[in-house]
């Protein structure tokens, strides 16, 4: 599942893929990839429906903060349970 990954660096948003610090760039990417790994089974148990439009974005001081798209509830419970 692609996972968009963003960070804050100073007052801008800047994509993974912008990053020039390759170690942080490579961080950031294998980030989006587990977290991506984590939900690619996640499905409704209603709908069907995996999340859509998920990203994640790291703040200056490195917290993280997930955003997706989803049919209802009941898939919201299983991104939060595969995210632990």
């Amino acid at each position: 599942m692609q996972v968009k990954v963003t960070v804050a660096v100073g007052r801008r948003i800047v994509a993974a893929e912008d990053v020039s610090d390759a170690k942080v760039k490579a961080a950031l990417r294998q980030a989006g990839r587990d977290m991506g790994a984590k939900l690619e089974s996640v499905t409704c148990p209603e709908h069907g429906k995996a999340p859509w439009n998920v990203r994640v974005h790291f703040s200056a001081t490195g917290n993280g903060d997930i955003k997706y798209e989803s049919c209802c509830e009941k898939l919201g419970k299983k991104v939060g349970e595969a995210l632990g």
